[in-house]
C-alpha cells in the first residue's frame, strides 16, 4: 500500500533512482543478500535494478534480475528468431538484465558466439555493462535521445540512427523501451529496427497496449491523458508510462515495411509483445 501511494506522488521510480540519498538507501538492500548468496554479489547495484523496473520489490529483486528474461529467450530460440551465433540488438539495455543470459550461457562447452549490441541513454548503466561484459562479444552504445524519465545530460530529440549497417542484425528487441516513447521516438526506433534487420528477421518490443491493459490499470496506471496517439500516465512526465492502441502499433510497423505484425499476450500480463517480421 505504501509503495502504491508513493507511486501516485512520483510517477517514475526510475527518475528518483538518480537521487544520491535514494541510491544509498536502495544499495543497503544488497548488503545482507550478498553476504548470504554468492550468486548475488556480481549483480548491478540495486538502484540500477530499480531504475530498469523492479515492480514493488524495491529491496528483494535479485531473483527478478536473474530470471526475468528466461522465458523470453526460450521463446525466441524455440521460434528460431535467435541462435548462439546471432547478432542481437537490445535497445534500452539498461544494466544487462537480458544480456547476462547470453554472456553466461555455457552448456557442454557451447557458448554464445554471436554479437550483442546494447543501446541506452544512461551513461551510468552503460559504464557498468562495459565493466561486466566481455568486449569480444558485447558492445554498449549510447543513444543521443533525451528523456524526461532517464538521465542523458547531452540528449536531444533529433532522429537517432543506430550505428549499425543495413541488414546486419538477426533480432532487435526492447524489454520496456516502447512503454516510454512518444510517437516521434516510437517511429524512429521502429524504422531503425527495420533498417538494420536482415530479411526474415524479427523485431520484438514489449509495450503498454490499451487493448490489453495491465493488471494495474485503474490503480497504478490510468493512461488518462492523450498526446497524439499516445496515452500517457502523467502530463508532467509523459514518458514515465506510455500506451498505444494495438491498431496504431500494427499499422505503424506495416507502413514502415514489416511484413507480418502481431501482438502476443496472455490475460493478466503487464506488457504484451509487439512482434514484427522483416
Amino acid at each position: 500500500m505504501m509503495i502504491r501511494w508513493a507511486r501516485k506522488l512520483a510517477p517514475s521510480l526510475a527518475t528518483l533512482s538518480y537521487n544520491p540519498v535514494l541510491k544509498h538507501v536502495l544499495s543497503l538492500g544488497d548488503v545482507m543478500p550478498g553476504l548470504l548468496f554468492q550468486e548475488f554479489r556480481n549483480l548491478p547495484p540495486n538502484y540500477m535494478r530499480v531504475r530498469i523496473g523492479a515492480g514493488s520489490k524495491l529491496f528483494h529483486n535479485q531473483i527478478v534480475y536473474l530470471t526475468a528474461a528466461r522465458n523470453f529467450w526460450y521463446y525466441m530460440m524455440e521460434k528460431g528468431f535467435v541462435g548462439l551465433d546471432s547478432h542481437i540488438v537490445d535497445i534500452g539495455v539498461g544494466c544487462g538484465r537480458y544480456a547476462h543470459h547470453m554472456r553466461d550461457y555455457d552448456f557442454k562447452g557451447e557458448r554464445f558466439t554471436g554479437h550483442y549490441t546494447g543501446i541506452d541513454i544512461d551513461d551510468e548503466m552503460l559504464a557498468w555493462c562495459r565493466d561486466h561484459f566481455d568486449a569480444e562479444r558485447f558492445d554498449f552504445v549510447k543513444s543521443t535521445h533525451s528523456s524526461a524519465t532517464y538521465r542523458n545530460d547531452d540528449g536531444r530529440k533529433a532522429f537517432y540512427s543506430i550505428p549499425l549497417d543495413d541488414a546486419s542484425a538477426d533480432l532487435v528487441f526492447s524489454t520496456s523501451l516502447y512503454t516510454h516513447l512518444l510517437e516521434e521516438e516510437l517511429h524512429n526506433y521502429c524504422a531503425e529496427s527495420f533498417r538494420i534487420l536482415r530479411p526474415g528477421s524479427c523485431m520484438a518490443m514489449y509495450v503498454f497496449c490499451l487493448d490489453f491493459p495491465p493488471p494495474t490499470f485503474m490503480t497504478r496506471h490510468t493512461f488518462a491523458h492523450r498526446i497524439g496517439a499516445a496515452a500517457v500516465e502523467s502530463l508532467a512526465n509523459p514518458e514515465a508510462a506510455v500506451a498505444y492502441e494495438s491498431s496504431y502499433l500494427i499499422d505503424l510497423c506495416k507502413r514502415i515495411g514489416f511484413s507480418e505484425v502481431s501482438i502476443k499476450t496472455v490475460k493478466g500480463e503487464s506488457q504484451p509483445l509487439l512482434l514484427a517480421l522483416r
